[in-house]
Formats: structure tokens, sequence, C-alpha cells
């Protein structure tokens, strides 16, 4: 297995977690909801993304497969498993953030929201991982650095699943989600 095979079994790992706590907290909300936050124009960066193009390809997807007008989105929600761009979870209405219960929750919720942007930063100089569009790039991404950040990422992922549960962030806690830029890609 390669560096950068390894990198997608994580990556993908902990993007489908991330989905699946998203649809748990939110899906009640967001399946209410008459104002389409989706674009199909953000569903294309995942069919010109290099990185994010080898992820649809282990789902057996291609740009063929996407609709001109809704992309991924379908009557569920978006279709694809794993492989979106890092908006998708980034993007939260006041709405959402509304009816969280307070700031820690608030903060738990938009670090979660970040955690996939937060793997690809600076993948290659400056550019994010998705960023990246030609498939060569990637033998010249920075993996030690992208490793990192999965790290990190993951780490603040099982403290907000312990926050979720039980409903206290330690110091520790927020020194972790902290490693994680709130701010909005």
């Amino acid at each position: 297995m390669t560096d950068l095979d390894h990198l997608i079994e994580r990556y993908t790992d902990l993007e489908r977690s991330i989905r699946k706590k998203m649809e748990e907290l939110f899906s009640g909300i967001c399946g209410m909801c008459t104002a389409c936050c989706c674009r199909a124009d953000i569903c294309e960066e995942a069919t010109q993304s290099a990185f994010l193009s080898l992820l649809l390809e282990k789902q057996d997807l291609s740009e063929e497969q996407m609709d001109e007008r809704y992309g991924w989105l379908d009557l569920h929600g978006c279709s694809l498993k794993y492989g979106r761009p890092p908006v998708c979870y980034s993007y939260y209405c006041d709405e959402l953030l509304a009816r969280l219960p307070n700031d820690e929750a608030r903060l738990s919720a938009k670090v979660l929201g970040n955690l996939i942007f937060h793997i690809g930063r600076d993948a290659l100089g400056k550019w994010h991982l998705v960023e990246i569009m030609n498939p060569k790039d990637l033998e010249k991404i920075n993996l030690s650095q992208i490793f990192q950040c999965l790290e990190e990422a993951e780490r603040a992922y099982a403290v907000i699943e312990d926050y979720l549960q039980s409903g206290r962030l330690s110091l520790g806690d927020r020194n972790i989600l902290e490693a994680i830029t709130t701010e909005t890609p």
C-alpha cells in the first residue's frame, strides 16, 4: 500500500464518520429546510480535483453520472458517501447554529465542519489538497504535513464524539479543538 493509498483510506474513514455525525445532528433541520444550500457548481469541484476524483473512482462514480443541474444531490441529500468538497461540511446556516444549545456546542459543530478542510491545508505550498487539479502533482504533496493534520483531525473528532455524549469539554479537549481552524475556508 502506498502512502497515498493509506491517506485515502484514513481520509475516507474519517469523512464517513463526520458525515454520519453531521446527519445525526442536523438531518432533521436540513431535511425540513426549503432553501437548498447545495449547488451543482460546488459538486463540480469533486470532479475537477485530482484527489477528490480518486475518491469518486473508488465509488465507481464519474463526472458523467453527476446531474448538470443538481450535482450529486438527490431526494435524500448528497449521494456521495465520501469525496465531498470541504465546503460541504464547513458551511452552517444561521438556522443550524441557532438551534445548538450553547457556545461549546457551536464550537464543536464548527470544528466538526472544518475537519476535512484542516486535513488538506497547505498540501502543496499554499494549495489545499482539493485545489490540486493535475494528478501528477499529487506525487509532490507534503504527505507528512497532511498526515499530521489528519491525526489532529482524528483527535478532534474523538473529542467531539465524547462531548456529544457527555456534554462537557475539558481544558485538554479545548486545546485539541483549537488545533483545528474554525475560520470558514
